[in-house]
């Protein structure tokens, strides 16, 4: 994977990730929380911690070691007592940038976080960690196996509310729960494999078959049953879907293919062409780092090239266009950092 860059530019990665990651560590609030809207708690927090484990540091040691333990700590304490994760309490109805309707997000991605460093930590705090995430689980499989109202929407993951059986599934929050899964089942926790395939199987709905719609991307928000209409196919849909059926095993179905051809007939967007610029470039770069060989080394360089010329004087990276905005410059430069870090494969979800 290094062959992507010349030593040159990756000494500028390299950089580049070390000053962003020396900008949040200065941000952290004493609580262990990096700063976000309080919705979007504890997902930011979680994002920034796997940041610092990109680059290889470790909760208790080294110069982050207690800025990713104050994290870890504040990430267990809002655990609530149905099993999820959300700062604020969750009730309905799920309107935009509610915890109702944040709460997978936050739920997914503190879980996914949590599976990371369970084997990074020891003693009372890895007992917590374990129990949490047994707890989350649960919680987990409940939003999974909630009826639907559309049959194409089994299983997959989206809203705290509505429940069962009017509940629905989207590729957005789906993507987060696999990898939330995954990360879960690498440490050693009992998940059957029936929740994978379950899950996956409606990622794979998600593909558009569609050759004519594939301008903005080849995997839309919702299944064409459950959504004929407004079909949302974007950069940010196609890489996760991407990303989450390798990670699955499933890298031989049509729609990784013909991702992977769509990625590499366009130029990487600049980040004004994209509302989710730094989600997208995320999950762009770790799919492509699955895929590796000539794809990656085609990707990434762009990727990386956008997310410097983007990083600011001090480090951060400004917040992003009007769907990112409200998350803040923590979740930007932990999303960037994330972008730039793949080909270090510390990460144990995202090791090839």
């Amino acid at each position: 994977m290094s062959a992507a860059l010349p030593a040159s530019q990756w000494a500028r990665v390299e950089s580049s990730v070390d000053r962003g990651l020396k900008w949040l560590a200065a941000q952290q609030a004493e609580d262990g929380r990096f700063p976000s809207e309080e919705f979007a708690q504890p997902a930011v927090t979680s994002m920034a911690i796997m940041a610092f484990l990109s680059r290889g540091h470790l909760p208790d040691q080294g110069p982050y070691g207690e800025n990713i333990t104050r994290g870890i700590d504040f990430v267990l304490s809002t655990q609530r007592r149905r099993g999820y994760f959300s700062l604020l309490p969750v009730i309905p109805p799920a309107q935009h940038l509610t915890p109702s309707q944040t709460v997978v997000y936050n739920h997914s991605i503190a879980g996914l976080m949590l599976g990371e460093v369970y084997g990074m930590c020891s003693g009372e705090r890895s007992e917590q960690i374990e129990q949490a995430i047994h707890r989350a689980l649960i919680y987990h499989r409940e939003v999974q196996s909630r009826t639907k109202s559309a049959e194409a929407d089994n299983g997959g993951w989206r809203y705290g509310y509505p429940e069962s059986p009017t509940a629905s599934s989207d590729m957005s929050v789906t993507g987060w729960a696999l990898m939330f899964l995954r990360s879960a089942r690498n440490a050693e926790f009992n998940v059957p494999k029936q929740y994978f395939d379950e899950g996956l199987d409606f990622v794979q709905r998600c593909y558009e078959r569609d050759l004519s719609q594939h301008e903005k991307g080849v995997f839309r928000y919702r299944p064409v049953e459950s959504q004929p209409s407004n079909p949302q196919i974007t950069l940010a849909n196609t890489a996760s879907a991407t990303l989450t059926l390798i990670l699955g095993g499933r890298q031989d179905h049509e729609g990784v293919a013909t991702a992977v051809r769509w990625f590499r007939a366009r130029a990487y967007p600049n980040p004004w062409q994209n509302n989710y610029y730094y989600l997208a470039s995320y999950y762009s770069s770790q799919a492509m780092a699955q895929v590796g060989g000539d794809a990656w080394d085609q990707i990434f360089p762009q990727i990386a090239a956008g997310m410097l010329e983007e990083q600011t004087d001090s480090g951060a990276w400004p917040t992003g266009g009007a769907n990112e905005k409200q998350f803040g410059q923590s979740y930007s430069t932990s999303l960037a950092i994330l972008a730039l870090t793949p080909a270090y494969g510390l990460l144990p979800i995202y090791q090839r």
